[in-house]
C-alpha cells in the first residue's frame, strides 16, 4: 500500500508527496502536486511541477538547481515524453487528490493517505446494507474489524474528522454503542474485582479502586470524583510528625462536599474472639479502621482552612461522610451470632458507613443487571 503525505502550507494550499513516474538508481521523473483553493475555477484544485532529477548511485534523492524554461533560446525546446503506464499512474494519483479536495477541501495540518488494495476498495464501495448483512453473518470478523478501526482511531493525532463522521450517524446509534461499551467496561471491572477477592494487598485495592472509581459511587450514592488518593488531611504536630493520610479523599461533583474512604482488603477479619456465649467482639482491624477514619475527619475539619489550597479548589467539608470498605460477609455468613455482632456494630458506627467488599461487588452487579434490563 502506497502512503502519501499532505502537509498544509496555508489555509488555501497544501503540498503533497511526489508522484514518482519513472525511477532508476541514478535518475527519476516525478510530478510534485500541490492542492490549492482556486476561487475563479474551484474544480481546478491541483497545481503541479514536473521534475527530472539525477544523482549518484549511493546518494539520496534531493532537490537540486533546475534549468528554467525561460532560459531557452530561439529554436531550442525541451521534450518530455511520458509512457502510457506513466500517464495512467499520473491520472490515477491526481484523480485521488481531486476526490479528496472535493470531499474535504484543503486538509489542515498533516494528513496521511494510504492507497488500499482492490479488495478493501471494493468493500468500502459496497452499499451500507450489504456490509451490515455480511458482518452480521460473520460476527467474529465484524468484531475484529471494529477493534482494528477503533485502535486506529485512538492513535489519530487529530480525530476531529473521524468524530464528525460518528456524529453524522445520529444520536440513537451512538447512544446504543456508548451504553454497550460502558456496560461491558462495568462487567470487566467487576470480573477483575471478584477474581481478586482473596488478595490481601492494600496497594492493589488502592490502585484498582482508583482505576474504577465508579465503584465508590455505589457506596456514597452520589456522583463522585476522587480528589486524591493517599491524601494528607492534617494532624501533624509542631515536630512535623503524625500526619493523617487517608486512602481516598473524594467529593460530591455537585455540592463539592468531601468524603473520606478508608480501605482494607477482602481478607481482613471482621470479628475477633468470642466474648461470651452468642457474643463476639469485632476485630482490632475493624474497630481500628473506624477510629482511624474518624480521626481523619477530625483532622480534616480542624485544619481545613490551611488544607483547602493544597487539596484543590472547590472542596468543602460540611460534616464529611466516612466510609470503611473492609472484609467479606463470607466470614460471618450462615452464623447468626456472628452476623448479629457485625450488624449491631455497623448500626452503632453512626456516621461511618461500613461495607464489605462482597457487598460492594453485589451492588455493582445489581447495577449491571438494571442497565442490561434497560437496554
Amino acid at each position: 500500500m502506497n502512503r502519501k503525505i499532505i502537509r498544509s502550507t496555508s489555509r488555501s494550499s497544501a503540498e503533497c508527496s511526489d508522484i514518482v513516474l519513472r525511477e532508476t538508481t541514478t535518475a527519476r521523473l516525478v510530478f510534485r502536486p500541490e492542492l490549492v483553493e482556486n476561487p475563479k475555477e474551484p474544480a481546478a484544485a491541483v497545481h503541479g511541477t514536473f521534475l527530472y532529477q539525477r544523482k549518484g548511485r549511493n546518494d539520496m534523492w534531493e532537490d537540486t538547481a533546475t534549468i528554467p524554461l525561460s532560459g531557452l533560446k530561439k529554436g531550442e525546446g525541451y521534450k518530455l515524453e511520458l509512457h502510457a503506464g506513466e500517464v495512467l499512474s499520473l491520472f490515477q494519483e491526481l484523480a485521488g487528490l481531486y476526490v479528496l479536495h472535493a470531499r474535504d477541501g484543503i486538509p489542515l495540518g498533516v494528513t496521511e493517505l494510504v492507497r488500499v488494495d482492490s479488495l478493501v476498495a471494493r468493500l468500502a464501495a459496497l452499499p451500507r446494507e450489504h456490509v451490515l448483512a455480511y458482518l452480521s453473518a460473520n460476527r467474529s470478523m465484524g468484531e475484529d474489524l471494529l477493534s482494528t478501526l477503533l485502535s486506529w482511531a485512538a492513535d489519530l493525532e487529530d480525530p476531529a474528522s473521524f468524530v464528525s463522521r460518528l456524529l453524522s450517524l445520529g444520536p440513537a446509534p451512538l447512544h446504543n454503542l456508548n451504553a454497550a461499551v460502558g456496560l461491558q467496561s462495568l462487567k470487566q471491572a467487576l470480573n477483575k474485582l471478584r477474581a481478586n477477592a482473596g488478595n490481601d494487598d492494600e496497594g492493589f485495592w488502592q490502585q484498582t479502586l482508583t482505576a474504577h472509581s465508579f465503584v465508590l459511587e455505589q457506596v456514597l450514592s452520589w456522583p463522585t470524583t476522587i480528589v486524591k488518593g493517599k491524601a494528607y488531611v492534617g494532624g501533624k504536630s509542631v515536630l512535623n510528625t503524625g500526619g493523617s493520610i487517608v486512602d481516598f479523599l473524594v467529593r460530591n461533583c455537585l455540592t463539592n462536599n468531601a468524603a473520606l474512604v478508608e480501605i482494607k482488603t477482602p481478607a481482613t477479619k471482621l470479628l475477633g474472639r468470642q466474648y461470651r456465649e452468642h457474643v463476639y467482639n469485632v476485630s482490632d482491624e475493624l474497630s481500628g479502621a473506624v477510629m482511624q477514619i474518624l480521626s481523619y475527619r477530625f483532622s480534616l475539619q480542624r485544619d481545613f482552612r490551611s488544607l483547602r489550597d493544597r487539596l484543590g479548589g472547590g472542596l468543602e467539608a460540611f460534616e464529611p461522610r466516612c466510609v470503611v470498605i473492609i472484609g467479606s460477609t463470607e466470614e460471618i455468613r450462615g452464623d447468626d451470632d456472628k452476623t448479629c455482632a457485625f450488624e449491631l456494630f455497623r448500626s452503632l458506627a453512626g456516621s461511618v458507613i461500613l461495607i464489605t467488599f462482597d457487598e460492594l461487588f453485589e451492588k455493582t452487579e445489581r447495577l449491571i443487571n438494571v442497565l442490561e434490563t434497560a437496554t
